[in-house]
C-alpha cells in the first residue's frame, strides 16, 4: 500500500471547492469532553461556513458557542496517477478542513441574505413557497485556518 499526499495551497481551488460541494461533517465540543458530529448541509460564503437549523433541532441546541470548532469537505474522485507517484493508484481524496470559532447569527438582515444564497445553491426549482422553517437558526464558523490536502493512495 502506497499514498501521495500533496498540501493544497491555491486559495482559489479551495475556495471553489467550499462554494460547490454540496456537504460535510460539523464537529465540536460538547459537554463531558464528548465531540459530536453532523453532516449537514452548507453555504460558504466571505470566507466563512453557514449552517442553517430548525427551531427544535437539538444539535443545535447542544452547541456551546465563541468555542473552537471544524468543518470538513471530502471529494472522492478518480484514481489519476500523477506524474510524481510510481504506483497505480486505486483511490484520489481531496479534503478541505476548515476550523474556526462557532457564532449564532442573529441579525435578521444577514439571516434573510444567507437563506436567499442558501436557497440558490440547494433547490433546483426557486418558484412556489419555500418553507423557511428548516432554515430558521444560522451558525457561523468564523474561518481562523483552512487546510486542504489531495490524497491518492493504492
Amino acid at each position: 500500500m502506497r499514498k501521495f499526499v500533496l498540501q493544497i495551497r491555491d486559495l482559489d481551488l479551495i475556495e471553489n471547492e467550499l462554494k460547490s460541494n454540496p456537504a460535510g461533517v460539523f464537529a465540536l465540543g460538547i459537554e463531558n469532553e464528548k465531540v459530536a458530529q453532523i453532516a449537514t448541509t452548507f453555504l460558504y460564503l466571505d470566507k466563512n461556513i453557514y449552517i442553517f437549523f430548525n427551531e427544535e433541532d437539538e444539535f443545535y441546541n447542544s452547541i456551546q458557542f465563541d468555542v473552537g470548532v471544524t468543518f470538513t469537505i471530502l471529494r472522492y474522485g478518480n484514481a489519476n496517477k500523477p506524474k510524481s507517484v510510481d504506483f497505480d493508484p486505486s483511490y484520489n481524496l481531496f479534503s478541505i478542513s476548515v476550523k474556526g470559532i462557532v457564532k449564532k447569527v442573529e441579525e435578521a438582515k444577514l439571516i434573510e441574505d444567507l437563506r436567499k444564497n442558501y436557497i440558490n445553491k440547494y433547490q433546483k426549482n426557486i418558484e412556489g413557497k419555500i418553507d423557511y422553517s428548516i432554515l430558521s437558526k444560522v451558525i457561523l464558523i468564523d474561518t481562523e485556518e483552512i487546510q486542504a490536502v489531495e490524497e491518492t493512495g493504492g
